[in-house]
């Protein structure tokens, strides 16, 4: 199991946007010389005055928008496209709850720390509108967007790529949806302490809806042969939906669900992911869910990966209870399910998971494979 990050933060604002600044961030079991996240790792988004009347756009803008544009300029006010601003940068220093955020086709090579603020109706949502907008990191910045105690938020419809660690990351938050992202070539070159290489990482937070992406190539690239990264990367999250998603090509996992309460997986597609990590002794999943209760994953394809389709664990003894399996098809991978530390070398009883009309057929080295290893008696 991965432990997590502890974070040191400060830094508080009035309106729609908190500002944080990352002091650090270490492991929460030690420290270690890995490098902290600092300041200067993650530039942290600071409030600035709102832009000075200007002349009456000629264009009526979208409902209460703010625009972005290669060619804008953060001396703008944003409201219209011909009076857009340059960078999403600029944009979250000033929106408010109820605003959009529109970013117009074209490349923007942007790091950025938040906290948004919505409101219950009036949600923050950032959007691409009217083609492609491109965050990049350019092979050299760390995260795309660090969205920490965010509340009410919306980011939709956006190509996000070439960040070293991690694409997106939105941790101790509510009510925050991910929808329509298109999330790849991310965390090939890890430096973040305990940070793997992960396209989406969602961490300690309820509500969570992620649905309609695209993940792929994110991971340690090159392939370290003792570490894997992650699609879709998730750790003690509650309330959520993972749903209708496409995670492949990944080096390491196409989907976590890690220490997780009350999380609905539903309708994704996970395939030719690169699981292998048996140099240090162990199998990442095409789904890999360990710890937590109350899981359900249903009605999804698992297919052609290089590893076990479904991993199912029990590493740090919780015990968990109510995990539901159901309507999947894991096909064409090494394993079609792999299951351990139960204390059993059969399934397990129906209390910790029940299991109805799944396929596990077709796979190359085992359908089923279930260890028992050791564990407190009474084993669950």
């Amino acid at each position: 199991m991965r432990s997590r990050l502890c974070l040191s933060r400060f830094g508080r604002v009035a309106g729609g946007l908190v500002v944080l600044a990352l002091a650090s961030a270490v492991a929460c079991d030690g420290g270690g010389d890995e490098s902290p996240v600092g300041p200067s790792d993650v530039p942290v988004v600071t409030p600035g005055p709102a832009p000075a009347p200007t002349t009456p756009p000629t264009t009526t803008a979208q409902g209460n928008s703010l625009y972005v544009s290669p060619t804008g300029s953060d001396a703008a006010d944003g409201r219209t496209s011909q009076t857009a601003l340059e960078t999403l940068a600029r944009a979250l220093q000033i929106v408010q709850p109820g605003e959009t955020v529109r970013l117009l086709p074209g490349v923007y090579v942007e790091s950025m720390e938040v906290t948004l603020r919505g409101l219950p109706g009036r949600p923050i949502t950032i959007t691409g509108e009217g083609g492609v907008a491109v965050l990049s990191g350019n092979r050299q910045l760390r995260i795309g967007l660090w969205c920490e105690e965010c509340a009410y938020v919306r980011i939709e419809n956006l190509e996000i790529r070439d960040y070293r660690d991690i694409g997106v990351r939105v941790v101790l938050s509510d009510q925050v949806t991910l929808d329509r992202l298109r999330v790849h070539h991310n965390g090939f070159s890890p430096s973040i302490f305990e940070v793997e290489g992960y396209g989406l990482d969602l961490d300690e937070s309820s509500n969570r809806t992620i649905e309609n992406n695209e993940v792929y190539h994110n991971g340690p690239d090159p392939r370290s042969p003792m570490s894997v990264g992650t699609g879709i990367n998730t750790f003690a999250i509650r309330q959520s939906v993972i749903r209708n998603n496409r995670s492949y090509d990944n080096i390491g996992g196409g989907i976590l669900v890690e220490d997780s309460t009350n999380v609905l997986v539903e309708g994704n597609t996970i395939f030719d992911n690169d699981l292998d990590v048996t140099a240090d002794e162990w199998w990442d999943g095409g789904i890999w869910l360990d710890g937590g209760r109350d899981v359900t994953i249903r009605n999804n394809v698992f297919r052609n990966n290089r590893g076990p389709g479904i991993e199912i664990s029990d590493e740090d003894i919780q015990r968990p209870r109510g995990y539901v399996l159901e309507n999947n098809i894991s096909t064409g991978n090494y394993f079609g399910i792999y299951i351990w530390n139960f204390g059993s070398t059969d399934f397990p009883p129906s209390d910790v998971l029940q299991r109805s009309g799944n396929d596990f057929s077709g796979n190359t080295r085992q359908d089923v494979w279930i260890e028992a290893m050791p564990c407190p008696t009474p084993c669950p």
